[in-house]
């Protein structure tokens, strides 16, 4: 149990870390990508300013003035390997640059018209458009001029170079639709890595579930057997120790009864181990079964019989089965299953037992008024040494075999085994004679 318990909170935590650094990594990448964003956002400020400033230049009149300006461009290279050299940084320095002189020209020429506010703004929503930005909500404006408020939006003050004071302000609808489509291919692989290993990790607690529960069932199984090997044992041996300590030739019945008891309890001995050798897998995979047709009534009505007088409490078996009826089987195998069956119907009830077998050319019922299993356990009663466990888990005595042949009898057979319970009021068990051939005949 504390294996079990350090392997879930292992798991378990390592699913909690695997989740707290996805999302720590994605939000870092969701900032990043903003940053990038709200930069070509100002790419687009500086190519509008810089169009709409073109724009009145064009439609200025300088009469003969024949004058230019000259424009010195510093930009910083990098030399590659090859020995040439290249200038990542070259277009956003030019446009800096001519926007920087632009302003100079617009603030030195008085004959310029004042700025275009409705022009920029539409230069700039282009310019958002071409940069594969489509905000439902885009404006911008001198920073003197700023009255309006919208909330809800993004915004940011431009300035030409980090020096200046910012001269526009911008707002647009927020872009997270944007950062979360660049977004995408990574969140897509990170819910299916984490969704993976959500699965891998449930597979694991499952396997280590069922490797807990054979462990259990193992523990259980090698207690019940030291429970059930003691009593005959002891009872063998103090008969034996008994002859060796008191003997006495002439006492011939008093010897035989000492070793009465000894076979009997050897025979038992023999016959538990026998039992327990006949639930190897192998031995189920090459069994033949000996199918013939079989009088059902008269079976169930010698083991009924039989473990009626072998009950150490009173038992009363109803059986409703047509005299006519017979099935196709095998009759050794058939009543060990109805001695299995009524047994444990016996072993697990109150006082005095009442049990009904009925059967028809389809079916076989065992109900008794028992004291039920738990609907948390019937799923397994199947299983290999599995036991319901209640309080004193020796207090009736087995092995959790039974059962288990029952199943893989039943099933060799083609049939069908179904069980319901309720606890306090009992147990049913049917089988159904599905896929074996089945007729009611006149025996005799």
């Amino acid at each position: 149990m504390k294996r079990f318990r350090t392997i879930t909170a292992i798991c378990l935590t390592a699913i909690a870390i695997m989740v707290a650094g996805n999302i720590w990594y994605l939000y870092n990448l969701y900032n990043s990508i903003k940053e990038q964003t709200l930069q070509t956002v100002g790419e687009c400020v500086r190519r509008a300013d810089i169009l709409e400033i073109i724009s009145r230049l064009n439609g200025t009149s300088h009469g003969d003035d024949d004058s230019f300006i000259r424009l010195t461009l510093m930009v910083q290279g990098e030399k590659t390997p090859t020995g040439d050299y290249e200038y990542p940084n070259l277009l956003d320095n030019l446009n800096q640059t001519m926007s920087q002189y632009f302003h100079v020209i617009e603030q030195s020429d008085p004959s310029m018209h004042e700025r275009d506010n409705a022009l920029l703004d539409s230069l700039f929503k282009k310019e958002l458009n071409n940069s594969g930005l489509y905000p439902e909500k885009a404006s911008i404006h001198p920073i003197e001029n700023m009255t309006e408020t919208w909330d809800g939006l993004w915004s940011m003050d431009f300035a030409m170079t980090r020096s200046q004071q910012p001269i526009y302000k911008v707002c647009f609808s927020p872009l997270n639709g944007h950062i979360l489509r660049q977004m995408s291919g990574i969140i897509s692989t990170s819910a299916a890595i984490l969704i993976l290993m959500g699965f891998l990790i449930w597979y694991l607690l499952q396997w280590v579930g069922k490797l807990r529960t054979i462990e259990q069932m193992k523990d259980d199984f090698t207690h019940n057997m030291t429970h059930e090997l003691k009593t005959p044992v002891a009872v063998a041996y103090s008969a034996a120790d008994s002859m060796l300590r008191y003997y006495e030739q002439s006492d011939e019945a008093r010897n035989k009864q000492f070793l009465k008891i000894i076979m009997q309890r050897l025979s038992y001995l023999s016959g538990m181990i026998e039992n327990i050798l006949s639930m190897s897998m192998e031995r189920f995979k090459t069994m033949k079964l000996n199918i013939e047709e079989v009088a059902l009534k008269p079976i169930v009505e010698d083991i009924s019989g039989m473990m009626e007088l072998k009950a150490a409490k009173p038992v009363e078996i109803d059986i409703n089965i047509p005299d006519n009826l017979s099935i196709h089987a095998d009759s050794l195998h058939i009543g060990n299953i109805l001695s299995n069956l009524i047994d444990n119907a016996i072993k697990y009830s109150g006082d005095t037992v009442h049990i009904i077998i009925k059967a028809d050319a389809n079916s076989l019922t065992i109900s008794d008024n028992g004291i039920g299993i738990d609907k948390e356990n019937l799923p397994f009663i199947f299983d290999k040494f599995y036991r319901v466990t209640s309080g004193d888990r020796y207090e009736v005595g087995g092995y959790g075999l039974g059962l288990f042949y029952v199943k893989q009898i039943t099933e060799l057979m083609g049939w069908n085994i179904d069980v319901a319970s309720k606890p306090g009021q009992g147990t049913m068990f049917t089988i159904r004679f599905d896929g074996n051939e089945k007729r009611q005949d006149i025996i005799g």
